[in-house]
């Protein structure tokens, strides 16, 4: 009866702390780790643990490597610590990660932590899922059973363990390498549980191309996901290319804004010619151009697609860049879903350049498709298609992160297909890729050298 009296009471007063006073977190440190076993199964890692400590006492593990289990079944990162709990507080861990498998054999994973007070039996928490051939992403949350009831201290250890054993043949590793990318192990201390970061949205979206006249105009699409209105500035820039290097400017652009009903809800020529509160955005967000020729748009718009269209003054021709930029960085549910830009591909300079910044929002990997359409534009009646476009990822440094020649060469071919984003034409490109926050450059080329009219696409289909 004593002892049912003392929980009772325990109970209470923990309630009674919980409702008097904010919940406070305790606190995590890391001892050891993390470790890699074996280690030469680990190379290009740079794996590695950040700690804080105070609100949300949170570890987190992220980083890179390729890991082979070169002649045993299983690979595993570690981590261990002290840790010391108050009233309320729970275990919990999110992680999401990307796998790049090159083998056919399932490689499965399991990710647990156990805590182990210097008072009572351990706490274990844990969760398993299996990698599949080809590049995904893995997240999820999972935590202890409860919270603690009382203050308490003691050790915890925690590890992600990769099963590269063969069904059938436990005893013998599948061959082939997987690249790991981390964005987030969390280990969480605190009241609230751990969540997943959420997937980063594309913040600005640009294409830089020869401008023509008639149907060789430069025209970009995009579309806005979400429910509510997105504030955007879009831009045409053409003179102030030089400073990059380009050669055959366009040296005075004009741009137009259509819905999706081809009607033109805004046009500009010169950005100096917008009223006063439109110059004071661009100014303030460092958007202004730096040539007076060059264009400038501010709109508020709801979801949908829309067209934007950059031609030159008077029917003059030349090399203009067309942007989109997402003031909102994330405060709305909206965001660009996709983007695409037709134009005239040719080559060096001449090649279609297509950009795009992930890390508005949430800042988890985002999940990007991007396509290079040529031969299927006759359907559209465009009568000089480029006949079999090839399309290079890169990122800030100018590193090829993906390429592409025909969309189903791809190894990542099923989940174009399954995304309802697979090119009609065999001879077009894609590539899936997921990316982490950053830039990032499409370049659109006709392969052999070949010209015609493109479409560089990008979508980000979280």
């Amino acid at each position: 009866m004593k002892k049912i009296a003392t929980s009772a009471l325990v109970a209470a007063l923990a309630a009674l702390f919980t409702l008097a006073s904010p919940a406070m977190a305790g606190t995590l440190t890391v001892t050891s780790g993390p470790d890699f076993s074996p280690p030469g199964a680990f190379s290009n890692n740079t794996i590695v643990v950040n700690t804080t400590i105070g609100e949300g006492a949170l570890v987190d593990l992220n980083g890179n490597a390729t890991v082979d289990p070169s002649g045993t079944t299983q690979a595993s990162i570690d981590i261990s610590g002290d840790f010391s709990a108050n009233v309320g507080d729970l275990f919990s861990a999110a992680y999401s990660f990307t796998a790049d498998l090159n083998i056919v054999t399932p490689v499965t994973y399991t990710i647990s932590g156990t805590a182990t007070p210097t008072v009572g039996p351990p706490i274990v928490f844990t969760t398993t899922g299996t990698l599949m051939p080809g590049l995904h992403k893995y997240e999820g949350t999972f935590s202890a059973p409860g919270n603690f009831p009382v203050p308490v201290a003691g050790t915890y250890s925690a590890s992600l363990v990769l099963d590269f054993g063969a069904v059938g043949a436990p005893q013998a590793a599948a061959p082939g390498t997987l690249d790991l990318a981390i964005q987030q192990i969390d280990l969480k201390l605190d009241p609230l549980p751990a969540t997943v970061a959420a997937a980063s949205q594309s913040q600005n979206i640009s294409t830089r191309a020869n401008v023509g006249t008639g149907d060789d105009a430069l025209i970009g699409g995009f579309i806005v996901d979400g429910t509510e209105a997105k504030v955007v500035v879009l831009r045409a820039i053409g003179p102030s290319l030089t400073a990059s290097g380009v050669v055959n400017v366009l040296n005075d652009p004009i741009l137009e804004l259509h819905d999706s009903t081809g009607a033109t809800i805004g046009t500009n020529d010169n950005w100096m010619d917008l009223g006063a509160s439109d110059q004071m955005v661009l100014t303030d967000n460092d958007l202004a151009p730096s040539e007076d020729a060059e264009s400038a748009l501010v709109a508020t718009i709801d979801p949908g697609a829309y067209t934007v269209v950059v031609r030159g003054v008077n029917d003059t021709t030349g090399v203009a860049l067309v942007e989109a930029y997402d003031l909102d960085n994330g405060t709305t549910d909206s965001k660009f879903a996709n983007v695409s830009t037709r134009g005239s591909v040719g080559i060096g300079e001449d090649v279609m350049i297509g950009g795009f910044i992930v890390g508005g929002g949430g800042g988890g990997f985002e999940q990007v498709i991007v396509r290079g359409i040529g031969p299927s534009l006759a359907v559209a009646g465009v009568t000089d298609p480029l006949a079999d476009p090839m399309i290079e990822v890169r990122n800030v440094d100018g590193d090829v992160v993906d390429s592409n020649d025909n969309w189903e060469d791809d190894p990542n071919a099923d989940t174009i297909a399954t995304s309802g984003l697979a090119p009609t034409d065999p001879n077009e490109s894609a590539a899936y890729e997921i990316l982490p926050a950053g830039a990032y450059t499409a370049v659109l080329s006709g392969v052999g050298g070949t010209t015609g009219t493109g479409l560089v696409e990008a979508y980000n289909i979280d």
